[in-house]
């Protein structure tokens, strides 16, 4: 396969980068290829001296505080980012393939599959919704949802995993994570698998779930399981989610349980497999 992807400098994209390896891969970020910017996408032909058979659009805003206080910059990033992106696949004739999120959901239900309808409670999940909408009104697509990411190691992991081992190493013995809020924790090396195998074997287009596997899983549950993984003497104290609204206002769905209905290839694993593998890899 021969792919340009957008936003390759990121947590999924240091997977992609591991399980493409063996593929012709065009890898861009935002110094080269701002999304946001209509221009800076239409240039990107102008590097392209052979033509290319997918267009994997990584490039997202997914900080949540972050997008709730300058909204325009979400909705830049992650709605018109993707519009721009489908109009790139348009002109050379590529499926796109898109991530979103399990953020696109209410949350009040236990988990979702692919036909449930989104309803997103904050900016960061409409605006990736939005962006959702502009890649299903382009025949040729592919979007695979995930929920509480986690992949890229020490230096690019910007979620939950990555912020529990900084509290441990700056020396926390007692850690507080949430217990009333629940998702489906994700490693990105697996998902990259899974949208390499749906790639190869030209599964149809569409909608796709692509999150860890198993029971669902609270916040508490992921920094016990960490802690327990490590062998650390550290005592993880459950929360309710208040308890953390100052540092955290941005409103949150208490489920993005994700599930999938539909079937396609997948290498996603029980969550606290995966969980085990990319903390002994990079973390151990």
């Amino acid at each position: 396969m021969r792919c340009l992807v957008s936003g390759s400098a990121g947590m999924l994209g240091e997977s992609i980068k591991r399980v493409f390896k063996k593929d012709d891969m065009i890898y861009t970020d935002k110094g080269d290829l701002d999304v946001a910017s209509y221009d800076s996408v239409m240039n990107i032909i102008t590097r392209l001296d052979k033509n290319i058979d997918y267009i994997l659009h990584l490039a997202a805003e997914t900080d949540l505080e972050y997008c709730d206080k300058y909204p325009e910059r979400a909705y830049y990033t992650n709605t018109i980012g993707t519009i721009n992106m489908c109009k790139l696949a348009g002109i050379l004739k590529v499926p796109i393939i898109y991530i979103s999120t399990a953020g696109v959901f209410l949350g009040e239900k236990n988990c979702y599959d692919e036909n449930d309808n989104p309803e997103p409670v904050n900016h960061y999940g409409r605006s990736k919704y939005y962006g959702e909408l502009a890649v299903k009104a382009y025949p040729k697509h592919y979007i695979f949802r995930m929920s509480w990411a986690m992949g890229g190691g020490p230096e690019l992991d910007k979620k939950f995993v990555n912020k529990i081992f900084k509290l441990i190493k700056g020396g926390a013995t007692e850690i507080h994570a949430i217990s009333d809020v629940y998702g489906s924790p994700t490693y990105g090396y697996d998902v990259a698998r899974t949208i390499h195998a749906c790639l190869t074997r030209k599964i149809p287009y569409g909608l796709y779930h692509t999150a860890g596997l198993g029971p669902k899983a609270s916040r508490y549950d992921v920094a016990q399981a960490i802690v327990d993984i490590l062998k650390l003497k550290v005592e993880v104290v459950p929360v309710q989610s208040s308890y953390f609204y100052d540092k955290f206002p941005c409103p949150r769905a208490r489920s993005e349980v994700l599930v999938s209905r539909k079937p396609h290839p997948s290498h996603m694993r029980n969550w606290r497999a995966s969980l085990r593998e990319y903390l002994e890899e990079y973390y151990a």
